[in-house]
């Protein structure tokens, strides 16, 4: 590749990276990401001799002056200082593309891009952004050198005039355009060396103590995956169904919880007990969460939930969360700072600094940690296996005295409830002595009787539970559990709604559940007393997981194998924490141990086969000595005095390069030196341009020389016709004519 050609090239390749990891996260606006990229593109044609750039150097000056005053009115506007800032970024770098001609105009130009690199690392925070950041390393390492080098040649190649302004770049573009000066060797050689800066600078990262500094950078400038909220507005979740995006990934330390086959989980969020007008909120008599926190480390609390089991001790909180499912969480930005855990948390750990004020806004059993990007947490859940609970028990846990404002906010029925509903949930119940089996029987009559969609209708005005069960008797998850929920309520059984997510699709690389966007889900939670809050999903089990836990062929695999790699740049780079760097660590000493038994283990398993077979040992050893030993001896032989030892051959040239060379020294001392730049061709082509007397002599020797010296081909008739020529170029005797280089004055 051409000198210039390569600089191009890297040039460019650095820029775009550093564009590419501004731009794909997502947080520039679309339009002036797709633009950017077409004007970049257009600037690789747009440069001398093809454009007079000096002439349209205003233009782009003023479309950067427009840019910044829109972005300063926009983001004051908007208050998206980050985004429009990155927006005029992207602008000054294309307008510098299009005007780059000195070499400073290519410093600015890397300069810009460091900026946009910068700039991404706030915007982007998926594992594009590391793709793009590797690329980038690797390329300003080829850019920089080849920087320098370009502007050495250039400063080496000036003429200096007694006026500056008269000085003159000579020849330069004959070397830029050089094929020698920078090969194949060049770009793998210094790329290894990027490679190898670059994972000598991830272990550095690894390594380095952090004490709370991965939660201080984590997620900022995160975007909002999906529109979760913590209040349910009949006709919201059926947008989401359909949704792949992945917002949660968790994993779970149960074996029987794991794998594609493993019982489906319900994964609760928010627990919602006051309904009106079609929507459900947290109410007013909502029961605060109770909780007891215990700090087990400089920033991490672990909060115990309570219930309504009274304070509990030491051993006996203990006690149950040994005997909870341990689950490590992931959460990517929901616009919400409800925490999710399997069936029924007992217990939240996170790194997070909370402030006791903050848990009066703890209800229903809710934890809630405010947060503006992603956070990864550990949570301990009492897990409702199918069939695990007895239904004898629960129709013995009868809610005889219902626990303070249990019945005002759990058995709370609005007025505009009508009386067909209310009718209809006392004939199914009719009969039933139990709370349980009022509850099964109408969760049955629902599934049986109601039908799945996801299309929604407007109710017409009439009450949205009341048009479900008479009218349209077909909607989402959101209509069963409300449906369950007043109904329940109706009968006096205690109820709340619960919404989160459902399932997840199993990742086989890396062992975890990657929760979905469409795996939002709600489901009704009843209360028994001694049994706490128990799991009644009312949607038919057919329809509750649109999505699945996917499929083997070799495109989900290979979905799965991306969010993997995207889960792991998210775990050591985004959240990466003190805690994480322990686990790290740990895991590191553990396979050190290991290695180090294995390594004892064959040290004794080759001591004990030594040991049974020493004679055999010692003998082949000292035939190994002995033939040591008469190598060495004759090896000190040959080198004694008088010995005959032959001198190594010395590299011989060839008459004709020996003539060649004869003639190089007469043309020289004529004033035609050939520069080491220049190859043997090139100043025969050279002299005959200029018809310089002998021109055509030397390009026949040149020719001779070549035929010998690299295709080993030297007849007697090529050394007498190249003795012939030499002695004719001997014989010239023309005035030194004046060579381009004399009064060169070359600057450092």
């Amino acid at each position: 590749m051409r000198f210039a050609q390569a600089h191009k090239v890297s040039s460019y390749l650095t820029v775009g990276s550093a564009y590419l990891a501004l731009v794909s996260g997502g947080g520039v606006s679309p339009l002036i990401a797709l633009l950017g990229m077409f004007g970049l593109i257009g600037s690789w044609f747009w440069e001398p001799p093809r454009v007079r750039v000096e002439r349209w150097s205003w233009a782009f000056t003023a479309l950067s002056l427009a840019a910044l005053a829109w972005g300063v009115v926009s983001g004051v506007a908007t208050g998206d200082y980050l985004g429009e800032g990155a927006g005029f970024l992207i602008v000054l770098t294309v307008a510098r593309a299009f005007t780059r001609r000195a070499a400073k105009d290519w410093q600015q130009l890397y300069l810009l891009a460091f900026l946009m690199l910068v700039a991404g690392s706030v915007l982007n925070g998926d594992l594009v952004y590391g793709l793009c950041f590797l690329a980038f390393v690797v390329s300003t390492t080829w850019t920089l050198i080849l920087f320098h080098l370009r502007r050495e040649m250039e400063d080496n190649f000036l003429l200096k005039h007694a006026d500056p302004r008269a000085s003159e770049r000579v020849e330069v573009r004959r070397i830029l355009e050089s094929r020698r000066i920078v090969d194949r060797r060049f770009f793998v050689g210094t790329g290894l060396v990027s490679l190898g800066v670059f994972v000598l600078a991830t272990l550095m990262f690894l390594s380095i103590p952090r004490v709370g500094v991965g939660f201080l950078f984590r997620g900022k400038g995160g975007l909002n995956m999906v529109g979760f909220s913590d209040g349910v507005k009949l006709g919201g979740h059926g947008r989401l169904k359909h949704d792949a995006t992945v917002v949660m990934r968790v994993q779970v330390s149960d074996p029987r919880l794991r794998g594609r086959n493993a019982p489906y989980i319900y994964w609760r969020g928010a627990a919602l007990d006051f309904y009106k007008k079609g929507e459900w909120t947290r109410g007013k008599k909502s029961p605060e969460t109770r909780s007891h926190i215990e700090y087990t480390g400089p920033n991490r609390q672990r909060h115990y939930l309570l219930g309504d089991g009274g304070q509990l001790n030491a051993e006996e909180m203990q006690s149950r969360r040994s005997h909870a499912v341990r689950q490590e969480i992931w959460l990517d930005p929901l616009g919400s700072d409800v925490l999710f855990g399997a069936s029924q948390p007992v217990a939240f750990e996170m790194d997070m600094p909370l402030r006791r004020g903050r848990q009066a806004q703890w209800r229903n059993d809710e934890v809630r940690v405010p947060h503006d990007g992603s956070l990864h947490y550990t949570v301990w859940s009492e897990v409702e296996m199918p069939g695990a609970i007895d239904p004898e028990v629960l129709r013995a846990a009868e809610a005889d005295n219902l626990p303070r404002h249990y019945d005002e906010a759990y058995l709370q029925v609005p007025p505009e409830i009508t009386k067909r509903t209310r009718d209809k949930a006392l004939e199914i119940t009719a009969g039933a002595v139990t709370n349980y089996d009022k509850v099964v029987r109408l969760r049955d009559w629902l599934q049986s009787n109601m039908s799945y969609t996801l299309d929604l209708h407007d109710s017409g005005g009439q009450e949205p539970i009341h048009h479900f069960l008479f009218e349209r008797q077909a909607g989402h998850c959101e209509y069963f559990a409300s449906a369950l929920a007043i109904m329940a309520r109706v009968v006096g059984v205690p109820t709340r709604n619960a919404i989160g997510f459902l399932g997840g699709e199993w990742n086989e690389y890396d062992k975890y559940f990657a929760v979905r966007a469409g795996d939002a889900h709600s489901w009704t939670e009843v209360w028994f007393p001694g049994q706490g809050w128990v799991t009644f999903d009312a949607t038919p089990p057919g329809e509750v997981d649109r999505l699945g836990r996917g499929d083997s062929g070799w495109r989900a695999s290979f979905g799965r194998w991306l969010d993997t790699l995207r889960f792991q740049w998210s775990k050591w780079v985004i959240d990466y924490d003190f805690y994480q760097q322990l686990e790290l660590f740990r895991g590191v000493g553990k396979r050190f141990k290991g290695g180090a038994r294995s390594l004892r283990g064959g040290w004794n398993t080759i001591e004990r086969w030594v040991i049974r077979r020493w004679p055999w040992l010692v003998g082949g050893a000292a035939l190994l000595v002995a033939g040591v030993g008469l190598w060495w001896w004759q090896r000190r032989r040959r080198r004694m005095p008088g010995m005959d030892v032959r001198a190594p051959r010395t590299r011989e040239r060839s008459e004709l390069a020996m003539l060649y060379e004869r003639a190089s020294r007469r043309l020289a001392r004529r004033g035609h030196r050939r520069d080491p730049s220049v190859t043997p061709r090139e100043l025969a082509r050279d002299l005959a341009e200029r018809k310089v007397a002998g021109a055509a002599e030397l390009a026949e020797l040149t020719e001779l020389y070549y035929a010998a010296a690299w295709g080993g081909l030297a007849t007697d008739d090529m050394l007498a016709r190249a003795r012939t020529l030499v002695t004719t170029l001997d014989e010239v005797r023309e005035p030194p004519l004046p060579h381009p280089r004399r009064g060169r004055s070359r600057t450092a």
